[in-house]
C-alpha cells in the first residue's frame, strides 16, 4: 500500500538516494520475517489473545508513528516495528484455526483465511496510488489505523 508514494516521501524528506527509497518499502518485510521469532515464543508463554491485542495495539501505534515521522529515520524504524507487529496474525493464524475447527473443516477455513493475504498485496497498492495521489502519503497509514481499530474494535464487543 505505500509502495506507490515513496516518491512523494522522499521528496518531503529532501532525499534523493534510490537505495533509502527501496529500504523504507523494504524494511517492512524485514519485520514481518523477525517478528514470528518473537511472536511464536510469545504466543507459547502467554497465550494466542493477548498476543494478539497487544501486537494490535502495537501495530496501532507504529503506523501512527509511520504517519506522524519528521524524518526518513524515524520511518524506517517504526515501518520495521510494525512489520513486527502486523506479522502476528500469520504467525498465530493457523494455529487458531486448528483450534476452533476440526479437521475435515481446516481446508476451507484456512483457504478463506488465506484469501486476504493473497489479495492484499494485489489491492493495496491500487488503493494507496489513490489515497497517496488525493490526501499525501501520510494517509496511506491513517488508512490502516481507521480499518486496524475499526476491527479491533468490533472483535472487543463480541
Amino acid at each position: 500500500m505505500f509502495a506507490p508514494s515513496v516518491s512523494e516521501v522522499m521528496e518531503d524528506f529532501h532525499s534523493t538516494s534510490v537505495d533509502l527509497a527501496s529500504f523504507v518499502v523494504s524494511v517492512y518485510l524485514l519485520g514481518y520475517a523477525f517478528g514470528p521469532l518473537i511472536i511464536a515464543p510469545l504466543n507459547e508463554l502467554y497465550g494466542r489473545l493477548p498476543v494478539y491485542h497487544i501486537t494490535t495495539i502495537l501495530f496501532i501505534v507504529f503506523n501512527v508513528s509511520c504517519a506522524r515521522s519528521i524524518n526518513l529515520s524515524m520511518l524506517i524504524v517504526f515501518r520495521f516495528l510494525a512489520g513486527v507487529a502486523g506479522s502476528c496474525p500469520l504467525t498465530v493464524g493457523p494455529g487458531s484455526i486448528a483450534d476452533c475447527f476440526k479437521q475435515e473443516e481446516r481446508g476451507k477455513v484456512m483457504a478463506i483465511w488465506t484469501l486476504p493475504v493473497l489479495l492484499g498485496p494485489t489491492i493495496g497498492p491500487i488503493a494507496g496510488s489513490y489515497l497517496s495521489e488525493s490526501l499525501g502519503w501520510r494517509w496511506d497509514f491513517w488508512f490502516l489505523i481507521i480499518v486496524v481499530t475499526k476491527v479491533m474494535i468490533s472483535c472487543l464487543v463480541i
